[in-house]
């Protein structure tokens, strides 16, 4: 019972540090969650093994393009993971495309920054991002999310990116999560020597084996960057899911880019001597498309682009399509629906080859 007693009691006294810390502006960035697993020693930390292989496997596809050859780097979430094919791409232009596209739980800002970090001079940047990612507060409000992709991302992999996050919101994320148990077999404990890179194959296997969800393995990857996984599950009815809105209601609210990471990214593009065509994001065709909230925000994206003089010829009936040419989510095609999507975006790119 004292010994108990004693551990709440240095428990708390190390989070009184933390906030006294916080006040005097001192940095803390990883520290606190370190902080926060050595004084819960069985909190377990979801890994999100499959995007990691993922996001890894694009950028080394990528970088492996010689530094005087052009490229079409596609950046977003799984809009374009799924909606875009970097492989029919390559072959119409003659012009090697890798898709960066991962997850929109990650957060717009974190998407961006990490492409911003492997894009070059000459680069084509298609950005067909999603609706909500316009609207994103940025990374620290992403990572708070609790139904964000984001905090469990980098925790288990990028925690050099935690410094990107503010100590604030930091600090709130541990004193909401700290005292949760997370017991599953897709979890793991937050300090990975638990877990060898032979079980997280292994698990990852067994994820893509599984009949009804071998989207999310990181194994079915082709060497473009395309998710291949509804390769050949165009019969399938339709999802239901497919049909569900692509806006929250935050967006009706909100203005776009609230936080300029949009903008930032423009700037830094600008600076290193690349070009952004920006696109809408694929996605259903349905009721929830022909509502004033979605008409508006669109035009919102268009009027966003045009105030930073870059061009945009994306058009709403060539990025929605019909619901038996969607997937499992709104924002994910069949191969037919990725098919029918990349012709229209070959021609704007090929129209932006010409200008240059």
């Amino acid at each position: 019972m004292k010994k108990s007693m004693a551990k709440n009691a240095l428990k708390y006294q190390i989070y009184g540090i933390i906030f006294l810390s916080l006040l005097s502006m001192y940095p803390l960035s990883k520290s606190i969650l370190d902080l926060s697993i050595l004084l819960k020693t069985d909190r377990m930390i979801g890994t999100e093994d499959w995007l990691n292989s993922t996001i890894l496997k694009k950028e080394q596809l990528a970088v492996k393009i010689q530094p005087n050859r052009q490229r079409i780097l596609i950046v977003s979430g799984s809009n374009g993971l799924f909606g875009i094919s970097a492989e029919k791409i390559s072959q119409a232009t003659g012009i090697e495309t890798i898709n960066l596209s991962s997850h929109a739980g990650l957060g717009g800002e974190y998407i961006l920054n990490r492409a911003a970090k492997i894009i070059r001079k000459g680069d084509l940047i298609l950005l067909p991002i999603e609706y909500s990612l316009y609207y994103s507060s940025g990374i620290s409000d992403d990572f708070e999310d609790r139904a964000s992709t984001l905090n469990s991302f980098m925790i288990s992999y990028d925690r050099e990116s935690l410094q990107q996050i503010s100590s604030l919101a930091l600090l709130r994320f541990l004193l909401r999560n700290a005292f949760q148990d997370i017991r599953t077999p897709e979890y793991q404990s937050y300090f990975r020597g638990r877990l060898s890179r032979q079980d997280i194959s292994a698990r990852l296997q067994q994820q893509k084996d599984r009949k009804d969800d071998n989207c999310y393995s990181g194994l079915t990857i082709n060497n473009f960057g395309d998710e291949t996984c509804n390769v050949g599950r165009d019969n399938i009815q339709i999802n239901p899911k497919v049909l569900e809105p692509v806006l929250s209601s935050a967006t009706n609210t909100e203005q776009i880019d609230p936080k300029g990471y949009i903008s930032k990214f423009v700037t830094a593009t600008n600076r290193i001597g690349a070009k952004i065509i920006p696109l809408y994001p694929v996605s259903t065709h349905s009721k929830h498309s022909e509502a004033i909230a979605f008409k508006k925000c669109t035009q919102e994206i268009k009027n966003f682009w045009k105030e930073r003089k870059i061009e945009f010829r994306d058009t709403l009936q060539d990025a929605l399509l019909a619901p038996e040419l969607m997937y499992n989510t709104p924002y994910h095609p069949k191969d037919t629906g990725r098919h029918q999507r990349t012709q229209k975006i070959i021609k704007l790119v090929e129209r932006n080859l010409n200008n240059i």
